[in-house]
């Protein structure tokens, strides 16, 4: 029977996989889509934090650097420059910097979305209007303002629109709603979404 790891064990292993949790974690808040499977996360993690430690450890055994204390170093190796990387991993992400450089270089790179329901959301901007139509024909028009949300759930494309408003004969004249008010729709009853 296999032994159980030590509490010291656990702790290394924490503490080995930590700046890639923090990095992975921050870079996928700044990143539509869903979310991989605890197993994939781990190795994930593992092959960051690889890489990370080859990159940075050797920042902290230069010779002729001034002294910093133990406790000091492992705070900035394990955390804090995590947190940096990952800030800036979510920046070039957002600023779409890597599939730039590539398209310079003459590569087409698949993109990170996996559906064009969260490509188009990610990029939609504010003040945008949609015309929703549902499964029974019904059509919801509206003004995708600042607190609006698409879900990018596998599970659930819901979609909140903040502003209801209405539309005259063939989106002749389109009008809020009054009182103002915004409506949820069910991603399983949407049937199309226009956006004008």
């Amino acid at each position: 029977m296999a032994e159980l790891p030590t509490a010291s064990e656990i702790a290394s292993i924490a503490g080995l996989l930590a700046p890639g949790l923090i990095i992975a974690t921050i870079r996928t808040r700044a990143i539509t889509g869903s979310v991989p499977d605890l197993k994939d996360r781990i190795v994930s993690y593992g092959i960051i934090s690889t890489a990370y430690f080859a990159a940075v450890t050797p920042l902290f055994h230069i010779g002729g650097a001034p002294p910093i204390p133990f406790w000091a170093a492992s705070i900035a190796q394990n955390f804090l420059i995590p947190i940096i990387v990952g800030i800036a991993l979510a920046y070039i992400h957002q600023w779409a910097w890597a599939y730039r450089l590539a398209d310079r270089c003459g590569l087409k790179l698949a993109h990170h979305l996996p559906a064009a329901w969260d490509y188009v959301f990610e990029s939609l901007l504010e003040n945008t209007f949609v015309l929703v139509t549902l499964n029974d024909g019904t059509q919801v028009a509206g003004r995708m303002a600042k607190d609006s949300f698409a879900a990018s759930s596998n599970e659930e494309r819901d979609l909140f629109v903040q502003e209801l408003w209405e539309v005259g004969d063939e989106n002749s004249e389109w009008k809020q709603a009054d009182p103002p008010r915004g409506v949820l729709l069910c991603g399983k009853n949407i049937t199309s979404v226009e956006f004008y």
